[in-house]
C-alpha cells in the first residue's frame, strides 16, 4: 500500500489545474481557501481583507494558470503567494510593519497559542504563556507558527521566509531557548 502524500497529490491538482482542469482547480480552492485565510489573519486581524486577499489570489491565478510555475510544494507556493500579496497590500500602511525588519508583523495570536491557552485551565498558566510569547520577536512566532502548527518541514519554512536552512534552524533553536528560559524564570517567581 502507498503512503499517502498530500503534497503529491496537491502536485498533481497543481499541474492538471494550469493545464486547464477546472475541477482541479475547484480541489484546490476547496484545500487551501480555510488555510490562507487563517494564516492571513496573523498578519492583520481585518478579516475583510485577508478574505478579498484569498479571493483575488485565486482569481489571479485562474486568470495567469497558463503562465504559473510547476511547482514542487503547492503549500509553499501558495503561503509564500498569500503573503506578498499582503506584503504588497501593506507597503501603503506602514502600522502593518515592524520597523526593523520593514516586514508584516506576525501575530501572536495563533492557532497554536490558543490550542495551548485553551487546554490550561489555571490564570497564572496562561500569563505564564502570554509572557513567553511576549519575549520573542514577530519573526520568532512566525517560524514557530510554519514549523509547529502548519508542521512545515525546514526546507518549506527556508522558501517562505527566504531564509537558508541553518538559519531557520538557528532561529527555531534560539526561539525555543529563549521560550524555556522565560518559563524557567516564570517558574522561579
Amino acid at each position: 500500500m502507498a503512503n499517502f502524500n498530500p503534497n503529491e497529490e496537491h502536485k498533481e491538482l497543481w499541474l492538471k489545474f494550469i493545464a486547464g482542469d477546472d475541477g482541479a482547480y475547484a480541489s484546490l480552492y476547496r484545500c487551501y481557501v480555510n488555510k490562507l485565510f487563517v494564516f492571513g489573519c496573523r498578519f492583520t486581524s481585518n478579516e475583510e481583507l485577508v478574505k478579498d486577499c484569498v479571493q483575488d489570489l485565486f482569481v489571479k491565478f485562474y486568470a495567469t494558470r497558463k503562465r504559473l510555475p510547476k511547482v514542487e510544494n503547492v503549500k509553499v507556493y501558495l503561503f509564500n503567494s498569500m503573503k506578498n500579496m499582503l506584503f504588497n497590500l501593506f507597503k501603503k500602511e506602514l502600522p502593518y510593519y515592524q520597523i526593523d525588519t520593514i516586514e508584516p508583523v506576525f501575530y501572536t495570536e495563533f492557532n497554536g497559542e490558543t490550542r495551548i491557552i485553551q487546554a490550561e485551565t489555571l490564570s497564572e498558566q496562561k500569563e505564564s504563556i502570554r509572557k513567553m510569547m511576549e519575549n520573542i520577536t514577530p519573526r520568532q512566532r512566525e517560524v514557530l507558527y510554519y514549523r509547529f502548527v502548519e508542521e512545515m518541514s525546514y526546507e518549506e519554512i527556508c522558501e517562505l521566509m527566504k531564509m537558508n536552512y541553518q538559519s531557520v534552524r538557528n532561529l527555531i533553536h534560539r526561539t525555543l531557548l529563549k521560550i524555556r528560559s522565560t518559563a524557567k524564570d516564570n517558574r522561579n517567581l
